[in-house]
Protein backbone atom coordinates (compact mmCIF):
# COMPACT_ATOMS: atom_id res chain seq x y z
CA UNK A 1 0.00 0.00 0.00
CA UNK A 2 1.15 3.54 -0.97
CA UNK A 3 1.45 6.03 2.18
CA UNK A 4 0.81 9.79 3.26
CA UNK A 5 3.94 11.35 3.84
CA UNK A 6 4.80 14.61 5.47
CA UNK A 7 6.92 15.84 2.97
CA UNK A 8 5.35 18.07 0.71
CA UNK A 9 2.03 18.37 2.86
CA UNK A 10 2.80 19.58 5.78
CA UNK A 11 0.18 21.84 6.27
CA UNK A 12 -2.46 18.22 6.09
CA UNK A 13 -5.64 19.42 7.58
CA UNK A 14 -4.24 22.55 8.74
CA UNK A 15 -1.91 20.87 11.56
CA UNK A 16 0.75 18.81 9.61
CA UNK A 17 1.74 15.00 10.22
CA UNK A 18 2.29 15.29 14.04
CA UNK A 19 -1.17 16.60 14.71
CA UNK A 20 -3.36 15.30 11.72
CA UNK A 21 -4.02 11.69 10.48
CA UNK A 22 -1.16 9.37 10.35
CA UNK A 23 -0.49 7.16 7.21
CA UNK A 24 -1.94 4.02 8.48
CA UNK A 25 -5.09 5.94 10.23
CA UNK A 26 -5.59 7.90 6.73
CA UNK A 27 -5.10 5.48 4.32
CA UNK A 28 -3.94 7.91 2.04
CA UNK A 29 -1.18 7.28 -0.67
CA UNK A 30 1.64 9.64 -1.37
CA UNK A 31 -0.20 12.91 -2.96
CA UNK A 32 2.28 15.09 -2.54
CA UNK A 33 3.18 15.73 -6.67
CA UNK A 34 -0.32 16.22 -6.76
CA UNK A 35 0.06 19.44 -4.05
CA UNK A 36 -1.32 22.81 -5.43
CA UNK A 37 -1.65 20.75 -9.28
CA UNK A 38 -4.38 19.19 -8.47
CA UNK A 39 -7.26 17.50 -6.62
CA UNK A 40 -7.11 13.91 -5.83
CA UNK A 41 -10.40 11.24 -6.35
CA UNK A 42 -9.08 8.57 -3.75
CA UNK A 43 -11.74 5.23 -4.19
CA UNK A 44 -10.44 2.65 -1.92
CA UNK A 45 -12.70 -0.55 -3.04
CA UNK A 46 -12.55 -3.84 -1.98
CA UNK A 47 -12.66 -5.02 -5.88
CA UNK A 48 -12.78 -3.48 -9.15
CA UNK A 49 -15.89 -5.33 -9.79
CA UNK A 50 -17.79 -4.28 -6.74
CA UNK A 51 -21.19 -2.50 -7.66
CA UNK A 52 -20.13 0.36 -5.45
CA UNK A 53 -16.98 1.00 -7.45
CA UNK A 54 -18.54 -0.37 -10.87
CA UNK A 55 -21.32 2.76 -10.00
CA UNK A 56 -18.79 5.01 -8.96
CA UNK A 57 -16.88 4.42 -12.13
CA UNK A 58 -19.40 5.09 -14.36
CA UNK A 59 -20.58 8.36 -12.48
CA UNK A 60 -16.84 9.39 -13.08
CA UNK A 61 -16.58 7.98 -17.03
CA UNK A 62 -19.79 10.18 -17.74
CA UNK A 63 -18.54 13.57 -16.16
CA UNK A 64 -14.59 12.61 -17.28
CA UNK A 65 -14.67 17.03 -19.12
CA UNK A 66 -15.65 18.19 -15.84
CA UNK A 67 -13.37 16.33 -13.52
CA UNK A 68 -10.43 17.62 -16.46
CA UNK A 69 -11.71 21.25 -16.17
CA UNK A 70 -11.66 20.84 -12.17
CA UNK A 71 -8.03 19.00 -12.08
CA UNK A 72 -9.19 16.09 -10.38
CA UNK A 73 -6.98 12.74 -10.66
CA UNK A 74 -8.45 9.76 -9.68
CA UNK A 75 -6.70 7.46 -7.55
CA UNK A 76 -8.05 3.76 -6.46
CA UNK A 77 -6.63 1.13 -4.48
CA UNK A 78 -7.95 -1.70 -2.81
CA UNK A 79 -9.18 -1.98 0.75
CA UNK A 80 -11.58 -3.75 2.89
CA UNK A 81 -14.13 -1.73 2.19
CA UNK A 82 -15.64 1.08 -0.46
CA UNK A 83 -14.94 4.51 0.24
CA UNK A 84 -14.32 7.63 -1.76
CA UNK A 85 -12.25 10.91 -0.54
CA UNK A 86 -11.48 14.22 -2.00
CA UNK A 87 -8.53 15.67 -1.26
CA UNK A 88 -8.02 19.45 -2.15
CA UNK A 89 -5.00 20.95 -3.92
CA UNK A 90 -4.08 22.09 -0.53
CA UNK A 91 -4.05 18.61 0.81
CA UNK A 92 -7.10 18.45 3.07
CA UNK A 93 -9.07 16.42 2.54
CA UNK A 94 -12.31 17.94 1.60
CA UNK A 95 -15.49 14.67 1.17
CA UNK A 96 -15.08 11.26 3.18
CA UNK A 97 -18.00 9.15 1.80
CA UNK A 98 -18.23 5.22 2.18
CA UNK A 99 -20.77 5.36 -0.79
CA UNK A 100 -20.08 6.29 -4.45
CA UNK A 101 -20.54 10.01 -4.91
CA UNK A 102 -22.60 11.61 -7.74
CA UNK A 103 -20.85 14.45 -10.37
CA UNK A 104 -23.19 17.27 -9.70
CA UNK A 105 -22.98 16.85 -5.72
CA UNK A 106 -18.56 16.51 -6.33
CA UNK A 107 -18.78 19.10 -8.62
CA UNK A 108 -20.93 21.63 -6.44
CA UNK A 109 -18.11 21.06 -3.55
CA UNK A 110 -15.60 21.90 -5.59
CA UNK A 111 -17.11 24.71 -6.91
CA UNK A 112 -17.40 26.06 -3.76
CA UNK A 113 -14.03 25.94 -3.03
CA UNK A 114 -12.16 29.33 -2.95
CA UNK A 115 -9.08 27.89 -5.12
CA UNK A 116 -12.07 26.53 -7.91
CA UNK A 117 -13.99 30.06 -7.59
CA UNK A 118 -10.43 31.68 -8.20
CA UNK A 119 -9.58 29.39 -11.11
CA UNK A 120 -13.25 30.63 -12.62
CA UNK A 121 -12.73 33.73 -12.58
CA UNK A 122 -9.40 33.55 -14.29
CA UNK A 123 -7.11 34.43 -11.49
Amino acid sequence: MLTFTCAGLTAYLGQGCAGGLSSPEAGLPDLAVHQWRHRVLIIDTPTQQSSEYLQQSAALAAASAGLQERHVQIVTQTAKVFRVRLVGKDGGVKLDRGAPVDAPTLFALIDAMPMRRAEMSGR
